[in-house]
């Protein structure tokens, strides 16, 4: 469906508005978006995607698959993401959060799909991480530096700007959901991320023989922990890894990190990185490994992990964050395992290599495991609490018109 394009400032009204900073990120929270507008769009519903930065759809396409376009698209600047990291998240927090303001002013039913850098400004806000504003108060795996802290502060103050409202929180995870109860004291529903579960079944079932192989997949950013794969790496003698890398110009210094480590421990025969791979050849990588390595120990949930599982690869993933609560349900071994450190990592790793049938019980138990977090369970539980909220956002919409005319 071909988009229209216009500026954010400019007048209109749509049944619904779906703000993001940028799906040129290509991470989990830009899967849930373009999944939300999928969901919207099938449904009949009249959506306009707002963002800051102009969405690429064909690299999208290259990378997630087949997309559903919104019926309309308005964008503040052509691109954001050729922008360094601070500059970057500097730019994204002051505009997103003046794009929000507008938007809710103009009327009309907004949902913010990036409720972990402004979790108020919409009537439904689906939070896909650890609020920037706690990063300090809890684990979230980002730095501790002064700039780092002297940002939070700024993030929070820039924040409390504007008349107050409280959105609709929907949180991804259990895990997210104790967060935000805990710390903000708000409520929220649980609706975990979508996942196309069957594409991954159907095309690791064809795939007679697993090789000695483990994947990592994750956006090259500092907190994601994707140090410990070349630790890991060292450890694990008899196997390869590959980290499967969502990258731009601000990945430069994570991947520079990675690089020296890898050399450091002269496992370079043993340790590639892939950056922005396609999503048939993606899905081909998942679907040929045995194991899949998770490293971010504050992760809200991880898509990845249950694309990986959906491939038949069993999870190792940190004894922390949503892939333990929710994906794992807090049990070592049932549905994959868990570590605290590389050296546990690769003891487990090293098991399973050499027990066959462990291997075999395990990969059955993770397919089907995944069904549960199917693209279709996302669908219903979205659309039945975008329905409720539209009978409840529509009435004095349609007072406001019916004055104006």
């Amino acid at each position: 469906m071909a988009s229209r394009h216009k500026h954010w400032a400019e007048d209109y009204m749509a049944d619904i508005i779906i703000a993001h900073p940028s799906l040129n990120r290509g991470g989990g929270a830009e899967k849930v978006c373009l999944a939300l507008t999928k969901t919207l769009v099938d449904a009949g519903y009249s959506i306009r995607l707002a963002t800051l930065e102009r969405t690429d759809w064909k690299m999208l396409e290259k990378r997630f698959g087949e997309i559903t376009r919104p019926n309309s698209e308005t964008y503040f600047t052509n691109s954001i993401s050729n922008l360094s990291m601070l500059p970057q998240a500097a730019v994204t927090v002051s505009l997103f959060s003046l794009m929000l303001l507008h938007l809710k002013r103009k009327g009309g039913t907004l949902i913010n799909t990036y409720g972990d850098l402004i979790e108020g400004l919409a009537d439904l806000a689906y939070v896909n991480a650890i609020p920037i504003k706690l990063s300090h108060r809890v684990s979230s795996g980002l730095s501790h530096s002064f700039i780092w802290r002297a940002s939070a502060c700024i993030y929070n103050e820039l924040s409390a700007i504007g008349p107050p409202h409280r959105s609709l929180l929907i949180s991804n995870s259990k895990f997210i959901q104790y967060i935000l109860l805990k710390i903000l004291g708000r409520n929220s529903i649980i609706i975990h991320p979508p996942v196309d579960v069957d594409v991954f079944m159907k095309r690791s079932q064809s795939r007679k023989k697993r090789e000695n192989l483990v994947i990592t997949v994750s956006r090259l950013r500092p907190g994601k922990g994707l140090s410990i794969i070349p630790k890991v790496a060292n450890l694990a003698k008899e196997i390869e890894f590959i980290l499967l890398g969502i990258a731009d110009r601000a990945s430069k210094t994570t991947l520079k990190e990675i690089n020296t480590l890898i050399k450091h421990f002269k496992i370079d025969d043993r340790v590639k990185i892939l950056l922005n791979q396609e999503f048939n050849d993606y899905v081909d990588i998942l679907s040929s490994a045995t194991l899949y390595l998770h490293t971010q120990t504050s992760e809200a949930f991880g898509i990845s992990v249950v694309e990986a599982m959906a491939a038949g690869c069993i999870p190792l993933v940190p004894r922390s964050g949503g892939p333990w609560v929710d994906i794992l349900s807090c049990t070592q071994g049932l549905y994959g395992f868990s570590y605290h450190n590389e050296v546990e990592a690769a003891t487990i790793i090293n098991m399973l290599l050499n027990n066959k049938s462990l291997r075999r019980e395990a990969m059955e138990k993770v397919r089907l495991r995944a069904l549960n977090f199917n693209r279709s369970v996302f669908e219903r539980k979205i659309l039945n609490v975008i329905d409720k909220l539209c009978e409840k956002t529509r009435l004095p919409l349609k007072m406001w018109s019916d004055k104006e005319r």
